[in-house]
């Protein structure tokens, strides 16, 4: 025994190992009191109404996370200084308790009256039991991290024991008295909560340290504020997801999840309780920065060994313990592994970074880890229910580790940038606390690689073994991509710029798909900031309104879908729209990784264009017996191919980059390759069969040869009179379409008749617009037929769109969401004439892309909906950011002092 606490204490160097040991007892007896007690509800009240009461307990836990404002951290800070602080503290956390812990349930319910849908399927005599619960939860939260701060660990400890303990007698005796019902146990829950605020309370009346000084508001406030995001994703990630799960995928996917997240939060409870145990000694001074880096070693240590042990049990564990309706948990259970062990890994490192005020790499990594978990959750939930929201746990939870290493790493390397009026006694602290985390670095780099290469492919593999089907399969090789890409430098910029072109094909249309690409997105943002790269800071003008047109956007959205059940759909289907927006000004500054960037995605769009050529040409072999106009019809309607008018934007935008390119080539054989890409990718246009790519085609090329008529203009001609008598006759006659007759096409008169539509339905609701994605529902009110075509076999639910990038937006946005569009158009044209001004060449040629290119899909967005696509769109915005003033390209160049040598001075090309 002596030689296992001689280890214990080797291992947690400044840590009591009774402490530890003790807390840990306490936690895993109140898991097993929860445990035992959800065990005979989910018996005893079915999988529907077993995910209901998991519903109204999660409600408390998630309001009571976002109104504590960080208070619980700032508590167990200052607590500890004096018993005066402690009184003050235990006051404020009473009124603070009532008045926040009442109006969130408060304004939950009321909008709850309105909007039955934020009720989360809960009667709304449940819900007011619900929030009644709330203050009680906060108060429970408060009061016990100012015991923690004041170092009565054991005190905090007993007190937890108490809610679980009345909650497992009062299941038992429903139960037993055959009165075991949704509202029955969450009234015993309620007690419990109650109890353990009593018990808390009391405690609270004895005195630890003497009378000092109190805590200034303003230094309690601002540790709180900074406190608030990391303590808000780690305490209400999980519980965020029950109900987003009962949202996405109903009370089956959370009865799944709500039996398989304790046994999952079960491996957090070492680190929990040692992070818990570890931050009043770091205030004190007792533990320093290279025994927090061993602490936090041996927590993924031994995590990683229990996790192993865990995926083994549980396909076993559950069925006998929940029944074989619940066997499916076993896989939420290999999907949340993961997590938990990452989640180890920077478990003490948070607690010693929040300890020693040091907030910001942690701020940095919450923020950046709640974003890809909410993200992956609502692209994952729909789809694979209570295995995606653990997926996407694990997922939140590697972004969250590797950035708080990284920003530990990287804080090591300078001393925190301040501002000028910080004081040197700040700055010297900030320095030395800086070397105290490079140390802990050192420390805990080395224990970090073994246990990672094992604990994750070995999880991985439980899950494969299980199950051989191909989505299983599918989803392991996407991870792997996720990982090269997050892991690797630019990797995931390159697969972006070739995913864009893909997503148009025929052949990658099912593999790249809108919610893919958002992810890629994120990994790409993620992985500048774990690579150390930066992420680009785009102007702040423009993400401001950036930010408040899809607000805006968001918004009306879910005002205007009201209690329709298709408005969750619209608001996701707007957010994948908006996403390109606010993500691709984030990914790459202007310069040399932005011109590689672009170049890879014209090498794509080529290839993309030989894939059109070659399908287009074998449906024009197929049916030489009929017409032009019919040949040219089918091939843009036969099955499974891709949208004939987003391809040819796309390939506009990529020959607008090869068509500015082409006065910027140096050599002669990069100029002989921009000629034969901007060869390919005209025939591909005309293969698209796309007519409002033909006409924007023709606008670029006319805009690209009047800029320079004397060297543009002849081989353009000598181009167009050679390709015209090669063109098929179905391409020809659909050419010839875009040049008019004597009367309109059906489908011409179509469009037309939809534009009409879109404009009275402007007029009737010219501010705000109709909402997104109710172009379809409001169509048979406005509809007048003026064609020759017969407008019964319409169908008014499929045209969700005005063919009209503007008249869409006008019609469905209004003016105010209008001149939010307007504005960033106004801010990429601005760009793109500022850099047409500048003496480099480079930027020259950047501004001339970006202006061809938003000319073209201007053009192509008079005809269909080009913007709202949204690979189109992060095509657009990544050529428009590309002319810029670079931030990557310097030339180093010697100035020659008079009192010495030449000095290398940096200047930034194409300021």
């Amino acid at each position: 025994m002596q030689r296992i606490m001689e280890v214990m204490r080797a291992r947690l160097p400044g840590l009591s190992p009774g402490a530890v040991g003790g807390t840990v007892a306490a936690r895993l007896l109140a898991t097993a009191m929860s445990f035992a007690a959800s065990v005979l509800s989910a018996r005893g009240l079915g999988v529907h109404d077993r995910g209901v009461l998991a519903v109204m307990v999660s409600v408390p836990a998630v309001l009571s996370i976002v109104a504590v404002l960080g208070m619980d951290n700032a508590n167990a800070r200052f607590a500890g200084t004096s018993h005066t602080a402690f009184r003050w503290i235990v006051r404020g956390s009473l009124l603070f308790s009532l008045a926040a812990g009442s109006a969130l349930p408060g304004l939950w319910l009321l909008l709850g009256r309105h909007w039955p849908a934020l009720l989360l399927a809960v009667p709304f005599r449940l819900a007011v039991l619900s929030a009644a619960l709330c203050p009680v939860t906060l108060l429970t939260t408060l009061i016990g991290t100012a015991e923690i701060g004041r170092g009565r660990v054991t005190t905090y400890n007993l007190t937890t024991l108490v809610p679980s303990a009345c909650y497992l007698a009062g299941v038992a005796g429903l139960q037993a008295g055959g009165t075991l019902t949704v509202g029955n146990c969450f009234l015993c829950v309620l007690a419990g909560q109650l109890a353990g605020a009593v018990v808390l309370l009391f405690a609270a009346t004895a005195r630890v340290q003497p009378d000092g000084e109190s805590v200034p508001l303003r230094l309690f406030g601002g540790f709180a504020l900074k406190a608030y995001l990391p303590n808000l994703v780690h305490y209400g990630m999980l519980r965020l997801d029950v109900p987003v799960i009962q949202l996405l995928a109903g009370a089956g996917a959370v009865a799944l999840y709500a039996v398989a997240l304790p046994l999952a939060e079960g491996l957090a409870l070492l680190p929990t309780a040692v992070a818990l145990v570890l931050f009043p000694r770091v205030t004190s001074g007792a533990v320093d920065a290279r025994a927090a880096g061993r602490i936090a070693g041996t927590m993924i240590v031994t995590t990683a060994v229990l996790a192993l042990a865990a995926a083994v049990a549980v396909p076993v564990l559950i069925p006998a313990l929940y029944g074989p309706p619940y066997a499916g948990a076993s896989w939420v259970v290999w999907a949340m592994l993961p997590g938990m062990v990452l989640f180890a890994a920077g478990r003490s490192l948070q607690a010693y970074l929040a300890a020693s005020d040091l907030l910001r790499p942690v701020i940095v990594a919450t923020a950046a880890g709640a974003a890809a978990g909410i993200a992956l959750l609502g692209m994952l939930t729909p789809r694979y229910g209570a295995v995606g929201a653990a997926a996407a746990d694990s997922a939140g939870y590697l972004v969250f580790a590797l950035l708080v290493l990284c920003g530990v790493h990287r804080s090591t390397k300078a001393s925190w940038p301040l501002t000028s009026q910080a004081v040197p006694a700040v700055r010297r602290s900030a320095q030395r606390c800086a070397e105290h985390v490079r140390h802990a670095w050192s420390a805990l780099h080395g224990q970090l690689v073994l246990p990672v290469a094992l604990a994750l492919p070995s999880a991985a593999a439980a899950g494969l073994l299980a199950s051989t089907t191909g989505p299983a399969a599918a989803g392991v090789g996407l991870g792997l991509v996720v990982l090269v890409c997050l892991l690797v430098p630019d990797t995931g910029l390159y697969t972006l710029a070739l995913a864009i072109p893909l997503s148009q094909s025929q052949l990658g249309a099912s593999l790249v798909t809108p919610k893919r690409l958002l992810a890629l997105m994120l990994v790409c943002v993620l992985s500048r900031a774990v690579s150390g790269r930066g992420i680009a800071r785009p102007r702040p003008g423009g993400t401001l309104v950036t930010a408040a047109t899809v607000g805006y956007l968001l918004a009306a959205s879910a005002v205007t879908g009201g209690g329709d059940p298709g408005a969750t759909h619209n608001w996701q289907y707007l957010l994948l729209v908006c996403a390109p927006l606010l993500l691709v000004p984030l990914l790459a500054a202007p310069g040399a990784t932005l011109d590689r960037l672009l170049t890879v995605f014209c090498a794509g769009a080529a290839a993309l264009a030989a894939l059109e050529i070659v399908q287009a040409g074998a449906v024009f072999a197929r049916n030489t017996d009929q017409s032009p106009d019919d040949v040219a019809v089918l091939a843009i309607t036969q099955p499974g191919t891709a949208n004939h008018n987003a391809v040819g934007a796309l390939l506009v935008m990529a020959a607008a980059v090869l068509l500015a390119r082409t006065r910027a080539a140096r050599t002669g054989l990069t100029k002989l390759a921009c000629w034969g890409g901007v060869l390919v990718l005209t025939v591909g246009i005309a293969y698209s069969l796309s007519r409002a790519a033909y006409l924007a085609g023709i606008v670029v090329l006319v805009i690209h040869a009047g800029r320079r008529p004397l060297r543009a203009l002849p081989p353009v001609a000598v181009g167009a009179v050679c390709l015209a008598p090669l063109l098929p006759p179905a391409v020809a006659a659909r050419f010839a379409s875009v040049l008019g007759g004597s009367t309109l096409d059906a489908d011409s008169a179509v469009r037309l008749d939809l534009w009409s539509s879109a404009l009275r339905m402007f007029d009737t609701h010219p501010v705000f617009g109709v909402g997104y994605l109710n172009f379809a529902g409001q169509l048979p009110l406005y509809y007048r037929a003026t064609g020759d075509y017969n407008a019964m076999f319409l169908q008014f639910p499929l045209l969700e769109f005005a063919h009209n990038t503007y008249l869409t937006v006008l019609s469905q946005t209004g003016l105010l969401g209008a001149a939010g569009i307007a504005l960033l158009v106004a801010f990429g044209v601005r760009r793109a004439r500022s850099a047409l001004r500048a003496h480099d060449l480079a930027v020259q040629t950047a501004g001339e892309a970006a202006l061809l290119a938003l000319t073209g899909a201007g053009v192509c967005s008079a005809f269909g909906e080009v913007l709202l696509v949204p690979p189109l769109l992060a095509c657009l915005l990544l050529i428009v950011r590309a002319a810029g003033r670079s931030e990557e390209t310097c030339a180093p160049v010697a100035a020659v002092l008079p009192a010495g040598g030449p000095v290398r001075v940096p200047i930034l090309a194409g300021r």
